[in-house]
């Protein structure tokens, strides 16, 4: 329809009105007609608006909705139009300076009112625009209606084919409500059966809760029993044993370093025989030379000046053995007050009733002493005196080797390496429940003789060749005499370290002593094959041909 198509310029919705754009300096005459025209295109639009729905009467009944709205927005007063005021032409006293100025303002004011009367049927316009698409909705709407009145047959189809609709929807959800009635029944089942899960977990979990209470008050009665039983056992169990292996390697390691320290320090020794010759005889000597060095000693060092490196190690281990190792030492470090009271306790522990036994008060000796040795003034009085031993037993080595009196801190390595591990063994073989002892002399042996060395004597002694400075085993090679004799004994470099038994006097050995020894016959060197044997005769081996037997 023509209707349909109709434009209204700038009253389209999808179109915004723009208001022209005014410059104040343009004369009033200007801004009137501007305002006169858009006016007169307001009063255009609403005029063609009111044809246009006359037609739309002529075409089917429009509802009472659609005439209310109608009735509505024709109900809206029209802008009037301005109206002009005469012109006047201008005098010269129009020409004033302050007329001129209240002219203009007059002028802004009349453009500002211009502008908002534009905005104003902008505005206007734009809701008109809007209602007349609303009608032209209703207008199309309506159309349809009458069509489908005019045609009984097509309505009435269009009726059966809406209901056909709507009962087909009408089942459609009486399937959906059977499927949520099914799944409600399943869902029902299935809280029935937590239900009974949950009721069967919760009596469990009472039934757990009653034997875990149970339990808790038996393990408690448990740890109290096992309290008791530990305090028993603390009462019963003797105090911490220092092991035997720890004193085995303590002993041995001292002896090694005493070794290592003659190596570092004697590499000349030739000096050494003429100060032992002096020793006796000088007056200036150190008393612990003479103390050391008997008639033995210095008779077998003019026998066999091989033996001179190793009389700065006998010195060394036999002064020791005198002011560190002795077994006549309480505790290293002690002063004899404090050793005095220790001695009278313990022999007073034995007349108490009921009667202590020897290992009681071997335990309390044991426990007494551990706890000494962790205070701080006897660490600070063991130092000191180890110290004094230290010095000592350098000016006694530095008489016998003058080369090293010129190291002005020497004592202080001999103090490190050689007289604080002494200190230390002689304090772990006190605190120890069990009883050491070191045999500084060499025992008899199976002859009978303390002088003379036997084969058989290899396996009880650790022998040292005077000659090559090293150790005989058991296959070495050497010339064997017909009572088995092998060499002579000259000194003990280390000394046999003993347990001894707490039920006998005698004692278990932990480490066998070590003796220097003057072959009778150089040590052969092994053979390697068995043709290397006919350079030998059986007298080697103290068999037949030996010309000692003859």
């Amino acid at each position: 329809m023509p209707d349909d198509d109709i434009e209204l310029g700038h009253s389209s919705p999808d179109k915004k009105l723009d208001p022209p754009l005014l410059d104040s300096s343009e004369p009033e005459s200007f801004y009137r007609e501007a305002r006169d025209a858009v006016h007169a295109k307001g009063m255009e639009i609403v005029r063609h608006r009111d044809e246009q729905l006359d037609r739309n009467f002529l075409v089917g009944e429009l509802d009472a909705s659609s005439k209310e709205t109608m009735d509505a927005s024709s109900s809206k007063p029209a802008i009037p139009p301005r109206t002009q005021k005469p012109r006047t032409r201008r005098s010269t006293d129009d020409l004033d300076p302050k007329h001129l100025e209240r002219e203009n303002a007059a002028l802004r004011k009349d453009h500002e009112e211009i502008r908002r009367d534009l905005k104003t049927a902008w505005r206007e316009n734009r809701e008109q625009a809007l209602e007349l698409r609303d009608l032209k909705k209703q207008n199309t709407h309506l159309k349809e209606s009458i069509r489908t009145q005019a045609d009984p047959k097509s309505y009435k189809d269009q009726i059966l084919s809406e209901r056909r609709k709507f009962y087909e929807h009408v089942d459609m959800l009486d399937d959906h409500i059977s499927h949520l009635k099914h799944q409600l029944d399943k869902t029902k089942l299935h809280m029935d059966q937590l239900t009974f899960q949950t009721r069967e977990a919760n009596e469990e979990k009472a039934n757990y809760e009653t034997k875990l209470q149970a339990l808790q008050k038996q393990n408690a009665r448990l740890n109290e029993d096992l309290t008791e039983c530990r305090d028993d056992i603390l009462r019963l169990q003797p105090p911490s044993q220092i092991p035997d292996s720890k004193i085995v390697d303590e002993y041995s390691n001292l002896y090694q370093q005493i070794a290592s320290w003659v190596d570092d320090e004697a590499e000349d020794s030739s000096a050494m025989e003429t100060q032992l010759e002096k020793v006796p005889v000088d007056k200036d000597a150190p008393q612990l030379l003479k103390t050391c060095l008997d008639s033995d000693i210095i008779r077998a060092t003019r026998k066999h000046s091989d033996a001179e490196p190793l009389i700065l190690r006998y010195v060394i281990q036999t002064y020791l053995h005198q002011n560190v190792l002795t077994d006549d030492l309480y505790l290293f470090g002690l002063d004899d007050q404090s050793i005095t009271l220790l001695r009278t306790i313990a022999h007073s522990m034995e007349d108490l009733e009921p009667k202590r036994d020897a290992l009681t008060i071997q335990r309390w000796r044991s426990e007494t002493l551990q706890g000494l040795a962790k205070i701080d003034g006897f660490q600070t009085e063991q130092q000191r005196q180890a110290t004094t031993v230290s010095k000592d037993l350098w000016s006694a080595l530095v008489y016998l080797l003058p080369e090293i009196a010129s190291q002005e801190t020497g004592w202080r390595r001999l103090h490190d390496t050689v007289v604080m591990p002494a200190v230390h063994l002689a304090t772990h073989m006190r605190l120890s429940t069990s009883c050491y002892r070191i045999i500084p002399h060499l025992p008899r042996n199976s002859a009978g003789h303390n002088n003379v060395v036997y084969h058989p004597d290899i396996q009880r002694y650790t022998i040292l060749d005077v000659a090559t400075q090293k150790v005989l085993r058991q296959d070495s090679v050497l010339k064997i005499a017909e009572d088995g004799r092998i060499g002579e004994h000259v000194m003990v470099i280390q000394p046999l370290l003993l347990r001894m038994q707490k039920d006998s006097n005698g004692g278990i050995a932990l480490c066998k002593p070590t003796v220097a020894v003057k072959l009778d016959e150089p040590m052969a060197k092994r053979a390697k094959g068995v043709k290397a044997l006919a350079g030998w005769t059986s007298s080697w081996f103290g068999g037949e041909g030996d010309p000692s037997r003859t």
